[in-house]
């Protein structure tokens, strides 16, 4: 989302501009004596960050910074609070939309362990890889629990090891057969149903990141 229309964004360049103030004097004023680090903080608030211990600091300080009442401050933050919680939920329901129209009948795999561990392999290998199980939709939903267990094979058989469990998840215990977007059944690694969920369980997503600073050093 774009931060140059936040109201908080306007308000702070507004408050500059009136005072004939730099970004400089404004971290200044705002109590840093790192100058550079106090910029960086003003524009995370800038991009709408109001709920980090920094970005607070930040708000508490403005109004003295920008000689304004506390009031008209309060004013901004909660109007970019709002256009913020909006956005999310407009993301939020485009994802939703475009997960559902992508959706296929498929099994995840019930493992002893729903964190694995260690999370940074279960990255790099793949956690849909580790765990999902995609049907053949030809052969029809009576299928799909016996497809579900061959995959559950399949999967110890291309991780193999003498403990007989997958990486980073442990041994598996189950499975759950999402059949729908909004119909889902878990069963036992002898296919007997155990519960009818209320929806489809879904993986969790991870990602791997480095810090290109920390490789410079």
């Amino acid at each position: 989302m774009t931060c140059q229309w936040l109201p908080i964004n306007l308000f702070i360049q507004n408050g500059v501009r009136e005072l004939g103030i730099s970004r400089t004097e404004l971290s200044r004023r705002c109590g840093y004596e790192n100058l550079s680090k106090g910029i960086d903080r003003i524009d995370e608030v800038c991009r709408g960050d109001l709920t980090s211990a920094q970005a607070k600091a930040i708000i508490e300080a403005l109004p003295f910074a920008l000689e304004i009442p506390k009031e008209k401050l309060a004013e901004a933050v909660i109007e970019t609070a709002k256009i913020i919680e909006e956005a999310r939920s407009k993301e939020t329901a485009r994802r939703e939309s475009a997960w559902r129209a992508a959706f296929r009948p498929h099994a995840i795999i019930a493992t002893e362990r729903s964190i694995p561990e260690p999370i940074f392999a279960a990255v790099f290998i793949g956690i849909n890889r580790i765990l999902r199980v995609d049907f053949d939709l030809a052969s029809g939903p009576a299928s799909f629990v016996q497809q579900g267990l061959n995959g559950v094979r399949l999967k110890l058989a291309e991780f193999p090891n003498p403990s007989c469990v997958l990486p980073c998840f442990g041994r598996p215990i189950g499975l759950v057969v999402n059949y729908e977007p909004h119909r889902a059944v878990r069963f036992d690694l002898e296919g007997r149903a155990i519960a009818i969920l209320s929806g489809v369980f879904r993986l969790g997503e991870a990602t791997l990141s480095i810090r290109t600073d920390k490789l410079r050093r």
